[in-house]
């Protein structure tokens, strides 16, 4: 994909977000260990070390620790680091012959800046640390205390030192300020607290999307800053001031080159004197300096006290902001407590002014945002003072806005994983399970991560682009479900389709999904549509259009149980339809087998607004980047597209609808003049009923004329002086022309049309396709108008080889067509089937359609394709316009030919679904007008020859050689030429 192509159309965000994929660069996954093998045996527990430091790693949920490499002395050392790549080195003191700071100074001189840690097994082996050790940064001496738990902090310390800069400039990642010399003491408690800083920060991103994103910002996680002296204190604070989300320090250590006995209360007075509102925990096992602590503002724990972790506890999780967030009046009295973003807003919506205030004057909203990694939304209002705001409504108003803006934001791009906890009816994607989402998931979740883009709402104010709420049911739901019940032996070994769907409909869905799917129900009460997203679904050479169930449910039985059953049993309908007549026959066609098909479910909410009581869009249709039979003055790459009052089945199935390109939208292919208009106008419309059993109904334009949808897409025919006016302002027939949005009165609907296809073929590196609804604006409501963007898909341009001369006269033909779609030459078809005219009847095309599948079948079992020949559309489900087949009607089919109907010219059906999988298949497609100059079928050479069969209105004639099919994709011209041994 042209990416740069694609950000010119859609622009990129405003916002600045938080790379979490380039945090924490520099990682440790490789110790050199320099400890004799008494010692080393000494650190383990119950095992290898590299084993009980990865148990500790995954018991905090951290997904991988680094490997160790031990040697027994600096020599070694100084080999091994050579020839293999470290990131640190612990060392004990005994290294045999080389002294520590020699040691020292060779790592340097192979490794410039390879951090160093020294590990002492007892304090006197810290009394033997030399005064010339020469440490780095990042070098710090720890004590041994029998707990692996200390490595691991030893780790993480590393990681921070060697992160935090990069970090801090990068994404204003947060740190905490330790302060304290006593090794035994910060070899104790490091370990301690970043188990403690870990646990709550896995459990305060718990609002992350999916496990991708939250491990991704666990990286945002504070840095824990570890400082020996005063000095040193107060040059990591002045590096990372704006940065420091609180300071945890000791009492006594060295300051001015002396062991002061009050550097942590300066410390503590620096820090709150500056800033009032920064979190300071004062430690120290002299109570005596409690009180000095506490005057400077902090907070004081005794180091003696048995419940030191708990205190230390409720200040990470209280003061540093990671755990609930509570509400309090300025004296401290409690209103409200929530747990996460969303309990967040509802609470800001209702808590008291008092309240809003206090916390929003201390900067206690952005602390605790930025405990949550919520960076982005945290310095965005850590700026804002509530003097910024005329009144408290205003700040209220603009909290909320930005905490929503925040929840959006992070949806757009991300395929959230369901949580029953954090499921929100109004989460554009999630994903309910842990395999596939299918092919039409795929596209819609394509769509979901491009289309909240800002130029969208800049290039079309006043209208809403995006894909409706969606949730996807992956595949391994589907092969839980299909285990060892036998299904598709039930379906192969001849069962029908109502056999296997109540097969289906008898069997349980998984218990996990049943628990998400009740879960789900509680909470969404808007109708449904649950469609099937298969593996092969909309793949680029066999995209199964239309192949698989879809079902729609109203979802407003006031009892929940009701409505969950309802959605499961339509799930299950989807899933039977894997095995279904129509998807083996289309498969066949393929080189897949049923067997490795699997099924997604996407749960979407219907796009559509209540009238009375039914449910459906303003107008809704399919659009293709490429027309293949574009009007005089339209170019194919201008793009076509079709589209009707209503749900979109009437496109999909090959009704009657408007079809136009965007780029000439007030030419309309079918209506050139008044008595097209009148054969070929819409003149009723699909709509979900909501009442008890009634599904999707067809209505009148009557109806559609009460509820108010009829005015922007209908005209009026006068029989008075045979004219169609547009709207329907006066008396007369209604019709549906699509006369109000297509002029551009309503909304700018060519223009969209027009971009998505572009977008669409950007996206795709070729032709594409997109299926949408949209809702216009009711009446002076302020909601903005919708398109909704409901499934992209690339054209599948089938051929079938080298071309040939598309020339030839009349009597060697029997098809010749300016609308030919396809590429390429076929000689092995020697059988036609076809509807004599004589016996045509619009009102028995479903008997057809019946006759026509009894003789294919046959043909098929023969090995024997054939050409087929009919009028109207085949594939349609409206019987008036054409011949309602099925794809297993008429799988054995080589070459497919539609005829206008008696009266009535055919316009080329390109939105359905029929249409799509014809032509993925390389089936060449002709149709053909009579009453242009190069449209013609030679049914009397037909009729002449001796039928093989011949049924109450189809023919089938077994011809003596084969006929010879011709098609130039260049100028779609297409001929199907006579054997060259006519029959007699």
């Amino acid at each position: 994909m042209n990416d740069r192509e694609l950000e010119t159309l859609i622009g990129r965000g405003t916002t600045r977000r938080v790379p979490f994929d380039l945090l924490m660069p520099n990682r440790v996954n490789a110790i050199l260990l320099v400890a004799s093998l008494y010692d080393s045996f000494a650190m383990r527990e119950d095992g290898d070390l590299s084993e009980s430091l990865m148990a500790r790693f995954l018991n905090l949920d951290m997904r991988s620790a680094p490997r160790i490499v031990r040697v027994s002395t600096a020599e070694q050392a100084l080999r091994r680091l050579e020839s293999d790549t470290f990131q640190l080195v612990v060392t004990t003191l005994r290294v045999g012959d080389m002294t520590l700071s020699a040691f020292r100074t060779a790592i340097d001189a192979i490794r410039p800046g390879l951090p160093v840690l020294v590990l002492a097994y007892n304090e006197r082996d810290l009394e033997r640390l030399p005064a010339s050790f020469d440490r780095l940064d990042v070098d710090k001496p720890f004590l041994w205390l029998g707990d692996v738990a200390l490595v691991m902090a030893m780790i993480k310390h590393t990681e921070d030192r060697l992160n935090v800069r990069h970090d801090t400039w990068l994404a204003d990642v947060q740190s905490i300020l330790l302060v304290e010399d006593s090794v035994r003491f910060y070899s104790a408690f490091l370990p301690l607290l970043y188990q403690e800083l870990v646990q709550q920060n896995h459990r305060v991103i718990a609002d992350s999307m999916n496990s991708t994103q939250r491990h991704l910002r666990r990286r945002a996680r504070p840095k824990l800053l570890l400082a020996n002296t005063y000095e040193e204190a107060v040059d990591l604070y002045r590096r990372y001031e704006s940065n420091i989300l609180g300071v945890i320090t000791d009492v006594r250590y060295p300051k001015d080159g002396i062991h002061s006995k009050t550097a942590g209360i300066d410390l503590a007075r620096l820090v709150k004197e500056e800033t009032p509102d920064r979190a300071v925990l004062v430690m120290s096992a002299n109570e005596e300096n409690g009180d000095p602590a506490r005057a400077t503002g902090a907070h004081f724990v005794n180091k003696t006290a048995a419940d030191l972790m708990r205190r230390v506890r409720e200040f990470v999780l209280g003061d540093l902001g990671f755990g609930d967030f509570i509400f309090r009046r300025d004296d401290g009295s409690w209103v409200d407590q929530v747990q996460d973003l969303r309990g967040f807003i509802a609470a800001l919506a209702t808590i008291p002014d008092e309240s809003l205030v206090y916390h929003a004057s201390h900067n206690h909203f952005s602390t605790w945002l930025m405990a949550r990694t919520e960076i982005e939304l945290a310095r965005s209002l850590r700026p804002k003072k509530v003097s910024d705001f005329p009144t408290v409504d205003a700040l209220r108003e603009t909290l909320i806005e930005a905490i929503e803006g925040c929840r959006r934001e992070k949806q757009i791009g991300v395929v959230a994983d369901f949580a029953s906890d954090r499921f929100d009816d109004a989460a554009a994607f999630v994903r309910i399970g842990n395999g596939s989402i299918g092919g039409k998931g795929r596209g819609v979740a394509f769509m979901h991560s491009v289309l909240g883009a800002p130029r969208l709402r800049e290039n079309f104010p006043g209208v809403r682009i995006g894909v409706p709420p969606t949730i996807a049911v992956a595949t391994d739901s589907f092969d839980q479900f299909v285990a060892g019940h036998g299904l598709l032996e039930l379906a192969v070994g001849g069962a029908s389709d109502e056999e296997v769907r109540a097969a289906c409909l008898a069997l349980p869905l998984p218990d996990g999904l049943l628990t998400a799917l009740r879960s789900v129900i509680h909470q969404v009460r808007y109708p449904l549509a649950v469609r099937s997203s298969s593996l092969l679904e909309d793949a680029y050479f066999q995209p199964f259009a239309g192949v698989y169930a879809t079902e729609m449910l109203p979802n407003d039985h006031p009892n929940a149980e009701v409505r969950l059953k309802r959605l499961c049993d339509a799930i299950k309908r989807v899933y039977a339809s894997t095995f279904s007549q129509d998807a083996r026959a289309y498969m066949e066609g393929t080189s897949w087998r049923v067997e490795e098909e699997k099924m997604a479910v996407l749960i979407q909410q219907v796009v559509g607004r209540r009238h009375d009581e039914y449910v459906y869009p303003d107008l809704a249709g399919v659009a293709r980047s490429v027309d293949f039979y574009p009007m005089e003055g339209t170019r194919p790459e201008d793009g076509v597209a079709s589209m009707a009052l209503g749900l979109g089945r009437t496109v999909a199935e090959g009704g009657r609808c408007v079809r136009f390109s965007p780029a000439l939208p007030q030419r309309l292919y079918q209506f050139g003049s008044t008595k097209d208009v009148l054969q070929s106008a819409q003149r009723s419309f699909f709509a979900l009923g909501l009442r008890e059993g009634v599904g999707v109904v067809p209505l009148d334009l009557e109806a559609a004329e009460k509820h108010g949808t009829l005015r922007a897409v209908g005209s009026t025919y006068s029989h008075a002086n045979d004219r169609i006016y547009p709207g329907v302002g006066r008396a007369g027939v209604r019709l549906v022309t699509m006369a109000g949005v297509l002029g551009g009165r309503i909304l700018p609907l060519p223009e969209i049309i027009a971009f998505a296809l572009n977008f669409a073929h950007t996206a795709m590196n070729g032709p594409a396709e997109i299926e949408f609804a949209v809702n216009l604006q009711a009446g002076t409501e302020a909601a903005p108008h919708e398109f909704a963007m409901l499934q992209i898909r690339p054209i599948a341009m089938g051929g079938a080889g080298t071309t040939g001369s598309v020339e030839g006269a009349a009597e060697t033909l029997i098809v010749q067509t300016d609308k030919a779609l396809g590429h390429g030459r076929l000689n092995e078809i020697s059988d036609v089937v076809y509807i004599p005219a004589e016996t045509f009847d619009r009102a028995r095309t479903q008997d057809i359609a019946t006759e026509v599948g009894q003789l294919n079948a046959a043909l098929r079992r023969q090995g024997r394709p054939y050409l087929l020949i009919g009028p109207g559309r085949w594939g349609s489900k409206d019987r008036w316009l054409g011949i309602p087949v099925g794809w297993s009607q008429i799988n054995g089919v080589r070459c497919i030919v539609e005829t206008d109907l008696p009266e009535v010219p055919v316009t080329p059906s390109q939105g359905s679904h029929f249409f799509q999988n014809v032509t993925s298949l390389g089936i060449p497609y002709f149709t053909v007008n009579f009453g242009g100059a190069a449209g013609a079928v030679d049914y009397a050479w037909l009729d002449a020859q001796e039928a093989e069969t011949r049924t109450e209105f189809v023919r089938h004639v077994a011809l003596a050689g084969p006929i010879e099919v011709v098609v130039d994709s260049r100028n779609h011209r297409g001929v199907i030429r006579k054997p060259t041994t006519h029959n007699a």
